[in-house]
């Protein structure tokens, strides 16, 4: 079996022999995650489970909306507030004291190697890059996981993807991604298998990165093995306990793909989608922007804002230039503010943002209007996603979206 396989096996309800593609998987899981979007849903917020089947096992994180941008979404998670107390839950991240749902789980030890996780968020498969198999599930099937601990998932084919070489200076993990995007395709229903030696030089903020941005090629789990890296990072945060899962000798994979990281340049996702519709940078031309925005779970980590810092320190962004900068947690802010990254970031006149999702889903901190043009390191680019329908959102790494603040349109170097 691969890493997947294995998990799903590891997991299962029912005494079986194996898990191959085909077969439902009905699964136990470790940990639910509920984010404040659950609250625009009245089935949820009308009919809740009566009691967690573990309350050490929910987690309840507001990273959406935070603070609320409107008096009805302030009245909806007052109504998930209460909750908290109902359920006895311990893991509940209010405002200014979380962040992202994907990133907090990974500093808090919610994501064990070898692990299974269920949350609301579309971008659950970012536990990938702990070893873990995480999957964003729909309302009615979240209220089943709290009330049993139980679900299931049709099992898939894995593609293994060998990550060879490592990055070139001014490259990073979301040109990675986008690179991969290229020669994948959409992948729904199938699974991303990561191996090869180029793994070792990738930290964890890069593999989040990476994992998280998986869901955009449609894959349902894409999974990095657990390696000296990952056991560093599970030791610095006190965790121990846990079984990683690494792939049989004989595992089987659907197809196979070699990713030289070496020869990868900065990349662009031009508007409205990623799927055949990235290019070098350097092959873009002159696009002038109006917004340029640095954030969410794919790229609002440590390693992002220093990027961004390394890039405009000294310097200040173009006067017609809006430079939003969204911490993705509250560790994240404070590290970054102690580093010196905040300070640089509000010298060159970019303003930070309190941790959350914020502009990455139009919900606010940046929402974008019609006619800007926008150069983001958040998830999505479809229309409307960030705001106007009207806007046109381009993709690509912080770095890119810092130097990009510089010149006042999309750039790979400084007043190239």
């Amino acid at each position: 079996m691969n890493i997947v396989e294995k998990i799903l096996f590891r997991h299962s309800t029912e005494r079986i022999n194996r898990i191959s593609p085909g077969d439902i998987a009905t699964v136990n899981v470790d940990r639910a995650i509920i984010v404040d979007m659950a609250a625009l849903h009245p089935e949820f917020l009308d009919n809740p489970p009566a009691r967690p089947f573990d309350s050490n096992k929910i987690s309840l994180v507001f990273d959406h909306y935070v603070p609320a941008p409107s008096i009805e979404i302030a009245n909806r998670v007052n109504r998930l507030r209460h909750l908290v107390d109902r359920w006895g839950i311990k893991d509940f991240y209010d405002v200014g004291r979380g962040g992202i749902s994907h990133v907090l789980g990974g500093e808090n030890g919610w994501f064990k190697p070898g692990s299974l996780i269920a949350n609301t968020d579309s971008h659950t498969i970012a536990t990938g890059a702990f070893n873990t198999l995480g999957r964003g599930l729909g309302t009615p099937e979240i209220m089943n996981i709290i009330a049993t601990g139980k679900t299931w998932f049709p099992v898939g084919d894995t593609i293994k993807i060998d990550l060879e070489s490592k990055l070139r200076p001014g490259t990073s993990a979301k040109d990675v991604f986008f690179d991969i995007a290229s020669k994948t395709g959409s992948i729904p229903g199938k699974n991303v298998e990561f191996s090869g030696t180029g793994i070792s030089s990738l930290n964890m903020d890069e593999r989040s990165s990476i994992s998280t941005m998986c869901a955009e090629i449609s894959a349902e789990f894409a999974v990095f093995p657990e390696d000296k890296v990952l056991k560093q990072y599970m030791e610095n945060i006190n965790v121990s306990d846990y079984v990683p899962a690494d792939p049989d000798k004989d595992a089987e994979y659907i197809d196979k793909l070699n990713v030289n990281l070496n020869i990868i340049e900065p990349m662009l996702a031009m508007p409205d989608r990623i799927i055949n519709n990235v290019m070098p940078v350097s092959e873009a031309g002159r696009i002038d922007i109006d917004v340029a925005i640095v954030g969410s779970c794919a790229n609002g980590r440590l390693s992002d804002l220093k990027d961004v810092a390394d890039v405009l320190k000294g310097k200040k962004i173009k006067n017609n230039v809006r430079f939003i900068v969204t911490p993705a947690s509250k560790a994240v802010y404070v590290e970054a503010s102690r580093l010196g990254y905040i300070n640089t970031i509000m010298e060159a006149n970019g303003l930070v943002t309190n941790p959350t999702c914020g502009a990455c889903l139009g919900g606010h901190m940046g929402i974008v209007g019609k006619g800007d043009n926008v150069i983001s390191s958040t998830t999505r680019n479809f229309k409307g996603r960030m705001g106007s329908p009207g806007a046109r959102i381009y993709l690509a790494s912080a770095r890119t979206v810092a130097i990009s603040a510089l010149n006042g349109y999309i750039s790979g170097d400084v007043n190239e």
